[in-house]
């Protein structure tokens, strides 16, 4: 990602470097997320040691369903079965490919 990102965005460094300075709500964020997904990673290692890959696989699938249908339910957006069917197919295509890799 180096290269993409010297060729993209370096001009812009220096003006995120001091908005990251001056915002204490953008560097909390952004040191908290990436702390969040660490020990996200650092989970899903745990877990693969303790289990398998194929129950982590399954535990990841079920995680998306929650992740679904709670934000549904955060944001008042109804559930309906053309919505439930897509996601349906999203999920079980993930689920399948996890498990056939």
């Amino acid at each position: 990602m180096l290269p993409v990102f010297l060729l993209t965005e370096s001009s812009r460094f220096g003006e995120f470097m001091s908005l990251f300075k001056s915002s204490s709500v953008l560097s909390s964020n952004l040191l908290t997320s990436g702390l969040y997904f660490y020990l996200y990673n650092e989970l899903s290692t745990l877990t693969i040691a303790k289990t398998s890959a194929t129950t982590q696989s399954v535990a990841n699938t079920a995680k998306r369903v929650i992740v679904i249908v709670g934000v549904a339910i955060a944001l008042g957006e109804s559930l309906e079965p053309i919505k439930l069917l897509g996601c349906g197919i999203g999920i079980g295509g993930v689920l399948l490919y996890s498990l056939a890799k």
